[in-house]
Order: structure tokens, then C-alpha cells, then sequence
């Protein structure tokens, strides 16, 4: 049973991914016009297009007979972009529950139920907690320090189904390197589900990039257009809910609704693009956005980690509290 739910859903990882970037600087069109189809040569689990003349590889990555794991890795011709949707070195979770801590594990041991997984004895981490381990293990050497800009909940790609958790996040970094500045990020969607006495979790979405901060906008474009035609093969599919036992009529039934939600939030994710590359600049520079509620003027104001206020003079307070006088509350904008 913990296959079945593990790695029925969680064969869809790499197909989502919630916008990065920031700011002043409009979001470019990605400036690729030339785009070729990378299929899974492993298993002809799905195809997906991919920027012409980058090295690609990746594929479907089988660590037991539940428990495929999709990987694409794009990297541009200059090598100072990297683009990775998935990751095979991310296994499905065990909690750790009395019962595994009675056999002697411990969070980060291997687990192989029934020999058809290779879990890892982990407890739940929600996704913005899953996309900051993830992003320090994957970009810290690549360049140091790497410092965390934003942390950040963002809304599901997944609904929760019967007994399940479902959480998302993204993260920002910036670094340096011998080139100049670099922008890094992560989005992850985790979920739980919880079975009778124990559970088992898994990451759902994962999308990172590590890319020159003056390309960042570029780089957001190009994995969103790369997603954006992610397809995996319903025949493929359908054999691994075989394998799964799962109920097959009814589970492509909900694969067919899950792609067509996909396409839906790709829609809504590019459409914001341009507001979350705003974000992801004032997260850069240091500052908040705020809406004066009187008026309803925008300010950009030092963040500070509190509350911001303005009296009548327009003097900008932060304090948790109202400080006291003629003074309002500016809310930030997300």
C-alpha cells in the first residue's frame, strides 16, 4: 500500500513549478527560439521540450519496482545556467515512527519495504522547510556564501486527497562566483499521507535553477516554457498503476484531471511571472512593498521584520505594535 500511494502520484514531480524572480527590470521574454524534444530514454515515461544546444540528460531513474524517479538537467552552452526539474536522489519518506525507532533506525537510514522502494526514514518536513534543505544541499557548492534572500508558503499544486498533508514553498538565494553575482532557487510540494498508525510522505514538485542574477528573468522564462510541454505517456502510466495494484480505470481517470489542473496553473504561474520577479528583486534589495490604505499609494520601505507604520508627516515607523499618535498600519503586499 505504501508504494501505491508513494509512487502513483509522485511520478508527476517534475511538472509543475511556482514562478521565481523579482523586480525593477520587466521579465524578458526568454530569448530562445529554438527548442528541441528530449524523451525519456530509459523507460519512454514522457518527453518534454528543451532549449537547443544545451546539454540535457535525465530520464526515469528505477530504484525498485515502485519507485521511479524523473530527473531533466539543462545546462546552457556556457555552462553558467542550470535548470534541473526533478531529482533522482530524492527518495519517498518513512516517518519514524516507535515501531522503526524499535528496530534501530534513525532519521536519514535506509528503508526497503517489501524490497520494492528505497525510502528513507525521514519525519515530514512541509515544502518551503523541504525547498531550503534542498537548495543548501544543491547550490552550496556551487558557490558560497549562499545566503537565503526569501522563504516563502506558496499555494499547492495538489489538492489533499483522503488522509493527506499537502504543503509548498519556494526559496531564494543569492551567492557569489568568479562570474559575479548568482541567483539560486527552489520550489518544492511535499505531501503526507497519513495510513493507520504510520505514513508515508513524498515531494511531489520539485523545480530548481542556479543562473547569473542578470539572467535570472531569462532563466525563469525558459523553465516555465520547458514545463510547459512536460507530457508523460499515459501507456507508461497505466503499466505502472498496474504494477501498483492500484485501481487503473479509476486512477487514469484522476491522472487525466491532474494533467488538465497542471496545464491550468502553468496558465496562472506564467501570467504571474512578472509580479513574483518583482518579489524576488525587493527580496534582493532589502525592501517591502506597501499599500497605504487611504490613499492607496505604493511605497517601497527598508524590511525590517516588523510592522510598518506611517504618521502624518509620511515617517515611516516599524514597530510590532502601533506606536501610538496619528499613525496607520501600511500592509505589505506579497
Amino acid at each position: 500500500m505504501k508504494g501505491t500511494l508513494t509512487y502513483t502520484s509522485g511520478l508527476l514531480l517534475v511538472a509543475a513549478l511556482s514562478s521565481p524572480q523579482s523586480g525593477h527590470p520587466m521579465v524578458v521574454s526568454h530569448a530562445l527560439s529554438s527548442w528541441t524534444t528530449f524523451e525519456d530514454p530509459a523507460e519512454q515515461a514522457f518527453s518534454i521540450d528543451v532549449p537547443a544546444g544545451w546539454k540535457t540528460t535525465g530520464g526515469t531513474y528505477r530504484f525498485g519496482v515502485l519507485d521511479p524517479r524523473i530527473m531533466v538537467d539543462m545546462v546552457s552552452p556556457d555552462g553558467k545556467v542550470d535548470i534541473r526539474l526533478g531529482d533522482y536522489r530524492i527518495p519517498p519518506f518513512a516517518p519514524l515512527t516507535p515501531a522503526l525507532r524499535n528496530l534501530g533506525f534513525t532519521e536519514g537510514r535506509l528503508y526497503n519495504p517489501r524490497n520494492v522502494a528505497q525510502e528513507m526514514v525521514a519525519n515530514y518536513r512541509p515544502g518551503w522547510v523541504f525547498a531550503d534543505v534542498y537548495g543548501q544541499s544543491r547550490f552550496s557548492g556551487a558557490c558560497s556564501p549562499l545566503k537565503l534572500k526569501s522563504m516563502e508558503r506558496e499555494t499547492p499544486i495538489h489538492q489533499n486527497g483522503l488522509n493527506q498533508t499537502t504543503t509548498a514553498g519556494q526559496v531564494l538565494y543569492s551567492c557569489e562566483s568568479n562570474a559575479g553575482p548568482l541567483v539560486a532557487y527552489v520550489f518544492a510540494e511535499t505531501q503526507f499521507t497519513q495510513m493507520q498508525a504510520s505514513g508515508a510522505w513524498m515531494v511531489t514538485w520539485l523545480c530548481s535553477f542556479l543562473a547569473p542574477r542578470a539572467r535570472a528573468a531569462e532563466t525563469l522564462q525558459t523553465m516555465l516554457h520547458a514545463l510547459s510541454t512536460f507530457a508523460i505517456s499515459p501507456d507508461w502510466y497505466f503499466r505502472q498503476l498496474q504494477m501498483n495494484g492500484s485501481a487503473a480505470a479509476g486512477a487514469m481517470q484522476d491522472f487525466k484531471r491532474n494533467m488538465s489542473a497542471i496545464q491550468e496553473d502553468y496558465q496562472r504561474r506564467t501570467a504571474a511571472s512578472q509580479s513574483q520577479f518583482d518579489q524576488f528583486d525587493r527580496a534582493f534589495r532589502g525592501v517591502d512593498l506597501t499599500t497605504d490604505p487611504v490613499d492607496g499609494k505604493e511605497r517601497e520601505v527598508l524590511s525590517t521584520g516588523t510592522t510598518h507604520w506611517i504618521n502624518g508627516l509620511e515617517q515611516i515607523i516599524d514597530s510590532p505594535t502601533a506606536p501610538g499618535g496619528n499613525v496607520r498600519r501600511l500592509p505589505t503586499k506579497p
